[in-house]
């Protein structure tokens, strides 16, 4: 009996430190993406007639995309709990990009804007992490 908790013990600590990779992966995915999607649209706004005035929608479908998509990688690899696993991602992601964003010049403003952006980060994740189990 012994024996069978120690394998039972071993197999879910393998899956947590698999989760926390895949978790890594998945953010780090997302950092990508969102960077050749914004060098996309610099280059689009550089090379055409395209106002800067469409910079924020475009921004935060950039950001949605990145969370979709790491979410739904994640949840799909880890097989159960995307919900929180997506959810995480979001709210990594969002948290991570904040740093970054006051490195480029931004100034942080604790705000209904920046919580707005924050729910829809974990919103997104949490779809995403959703759709990512159900996928087979």
């Amino acid at each position: 009996m012994n024996k069978k908790k120690e394998i039972s013990f071993k197999a879910e600590e393998k899956h947590s430190v698999n989760s926390y990779l895949i978790m890594i992966k998945a953010i780090v995915m997302a950092l990508i993406l969102s960077l050749i999607l914004v060098i996309a649209y610099a280059l689009l706004l550089s090379f055409t007639a395209l106002s800067d005035t469409t910079m924020s929608i475009v921004t935060q479908s950039i950001t949605i995309i990145s969370i979709a998509f790491s979410s739904i990688y994640a949840g799909k690899k880890i097989g159960n709990k995307g919900w929180i696993y997506g959810l995480i991602l979001g709210l990594a992601f969002i948290f991570i990009l904040t740093p970054v964003n006051v490195f480029m010049g931004q100034t942080i403003d604790i705000d209904k804007f920046f919580a707005a952006k924050t729910l829809m980060g974990s919103t997104v994740g949490l779809i995403g992490g959703m759709i990512g189990v159900n996928l087979k």
